[in-house]
């Protein structure tokens, strides 16, 4: 991820430093705590919007981050209109802030920005991209692959690094073979491939083809476990392990009263620690299948997120007393 776009999400995000700690969990929603009280989120929404009165580009996006601890789905509609947003800044805050918020309505905002041309945006892409990753919902992964399938397009060669982190976050089966298709087409096919289906990728697009190959790979390692290079070898090892890895498959489920997030083997049915109480008898929500745990976070994921710099985004920047278009 750029700069400008970590400064965001850092602005956002932050880790407690610890002596010698273990490999930490993927930064995810918290599930720990449940969702607010329809009075609790009207008084934040009221708040919200007189803050967002000001012209102050900086109090509007206090005022985003501010409303984002606030877990409501009328929170949810409040933000959905600042996605969009013409100063970007406050339109990526809003997106970072819905990836705070685990609710499927979460995912169908961030989904349609996308839809609508948010690629055209990319430092506003990249924060709904981080957003999708992080709530980790498998419903995404149909606009990622279509996206994935459209990297020769200049717009959305410029988020590969992101589109990737988010497809391998997300975890999603139906990634791997759109992943090979695409390690195949930036010149990582290896001997004898052609594509599946007899296609044939294209090059390899200089450094920057490099380095997103190597994110491919990554990816396709943390979806399946596998530890291959060449999209021919990911092919044939596909094949051969796939109904394996379905089998083991695990299910990841949300709690639509409480919030709360809990695990089961694929083909066995979800039910919810609550699910004696009143009103949990049909409250599991899937979110997504995944065939391995989704790994740790890298060093280098871990202290960009740690970093407490408080510097805001750069480049694309307005003026604290710019008004709002």
């Amino acid at each position: 991820m750029r700069p400008f776009v970590f400064a965001l999400v850092l602005s956002l995000f932050s880790v407690a430093s610890a002596q010698d700690p273990p490999p930490p969990p993927p930064d995810v929603p918290n599930s720990s705590v449940g969702p607010s009280t329809d009075e609790e989120a009207e008084a934040a929404i009221d708040a919200f919007k007189k803050a967002m009165a000001s012209n102050l580009i900086s109090t509007q996006v206090q005022a985003v981050k501010d409303l984002a601890k606030t877990r409501h789905e009328k929170v949810i509609k409040a933000l959905t209109r600042y996605v969009p947003w013409p100063n970007e800044e406050v339109a990526g805050n809003a997106a970072l802030a819905l990836g705070q918020i685990d609710h499927p309505a979460s995912v169908d905002v961030l989904n349609r920005a996308l839809a609508a041309g948010a690629t055209k945006r990319p430092v506003v892409a990249a924060c709904i991209l981080e957003s999708l990753g992080k709530l980790g919902y498998e419903s995404a992964t149909a606009t990622l692959n279509k996206l994935l399938e459209r990297s020769s397009d200049a717009d959305t060669r410029k988020l590969m690094s992101d589109l990737l982190k988010a497809i391998s976050r997300i975890g999603s089966v139906s990634s791997v073979e759109p992943l090979i298709d695409y390690l195949g087409a930036q010149g990582g096919g290896g001997q004898g491939y052609g594509g599946r289906g007899g296609r044939r990728g294209g090059g390899g697009g200089g450094m920057e083809g490099w380095g997103n190959r190597g994110a491919a790979v990554n990816a396709l390692r943390s979806i399946t476990g596998g530890d291959e290079q060449s999209a021919h070898d990911w092919e044939v090892w596909w094949k051969l392990n796939k109904s394996t890895l379905l089998a083991k498959a695990t299910d990841t489920y949300r709690c639509k009263v409480t919030w709360e997030r809990f695990e089961t083997p694929t083909g066995k049915k979800a039910v919810c620690k609550h699910a004696s109480e009143k009103n949990h008898s049909a409250c599991a929500e899937k979110v997504r299948t995944r065939l391995v745990p989704e790994p740790p976070e890298s060093d280098g994921d871990r202290d960009r997120r740690g970093r407490r710099d408080g510097r805001e985004p750069q480049g694309e920047r307005p003026d604290e007393q710019r008004r709002r278009e």
